[in-house]
């Protein structure tokens, strides 16, 4: 289970996340939507632990325990993070960076034993980059490079997975293929999702809870279908009368 008790966060004295909280239950596949600015992965970094602040180390908790008393080993393999941008800064092939993910699960100068290498050709087989398992992260295209992020975090195997908007440079087809696989892990593996997603259709098929930011607040968290309404949407978005949502999540104008 994922906490979040009153979690407040400013960057250089802006506030980001106001008096945030709310509880994902384990085995939950929760979106997490709203406008540019409202804080959605300031939240996931939070929850990953990529904020030191005491403060935000203390209002977070895993499995009941706050992140101030989780290592950064510990909290790795309870949880993985796949981040919005990715900057290549040292190239590695697909196949090692996606190693990168059985990291906690390994002793300080083990390489990889052969379940490690099953894992990891495991996920790149179900990401669809097996066929690209020796190819430099610089010869893929963005797209190629948010799925091999994917397939590194699915490799650590952990029982909470964050992705902030992990569809984001993706083709339909691979945006449909990433949001089945999500969903086969948490119903299969009882995996806890937690996705920041802008395109309101996929969060309406895809997760069984939303949460609903707007100014770092929460402005609505429960069932999908009960927080992605158009009401709730005028609200946090500003929208005028013209736009409508139809039931399957799509907005339009008249």
């Amino acid at each position: 289970m994922l906490s979040i008790n009153n979690l407040t966060f400013s960057y250089d004295k802006k506030p980001v996340l106001a008096g945030l909280t709310f509880e994902v239950p384990a085995g939950d596949f929760c979106a997490v939507i709203g406008p540019n600015g409202s804080g959605k992965s300031t939240l996931l970094k939070a929850v990953s632990g990529l904020l030191p602040e005491a403060a935000v180390r203390t209002a977070v908790s895993v499995d009941g325990q706050p992140l101030s008393e989780y290592t950064p080993l510990t909290l790795a393999r309870k949880v993985a993070y796949v981040p919005q941008r990715v900057d290549i800064v040292f190239d590695f092939t697909v196949f090692d960076t996606v190693m990168m993910g059985r990291h906690p699960h390994q002793s300080r100068w083990e390489t990889g034993t052969p379940h490690d290498r099953a894992v990891v050709t495991e996920m790149l087989d179900k990401t669809g980059l097996l066929p690209l398992k020796d190819r430099m992260l610089t010869q893929l295209s963005g797209g190629e490079v948010q799925r091999v992020m994917i397939a590194r975090a699915m490799a650590q195997q952990t029982p909470v997975l964050l992705l902030d908007e992990p569809l984001s440079n993706l083709d339909v087809t691979h945006k449909f293929e990433v949001m089945r696989l999500l969903r086969t892990l948490n119903r299969e593996q009882n995996v806890t999702v937690l996705i920041v997603v802008h395109d309101f259709a996929f969060a309406k098929q895809f997760a069984t809870t939303t949460l609903l930011l707007k100014g770092g607040e929460r402005l609505a968290y429960g069932p999908t279908d009960e927080v992605i309404t158009l009401p709730m949407i005028r609200d946090a978005f500003g929208l005028s009368g013209d736009y409508r949502l139809d039931e399957r999540g799509n907005v339009y104008c008249d």
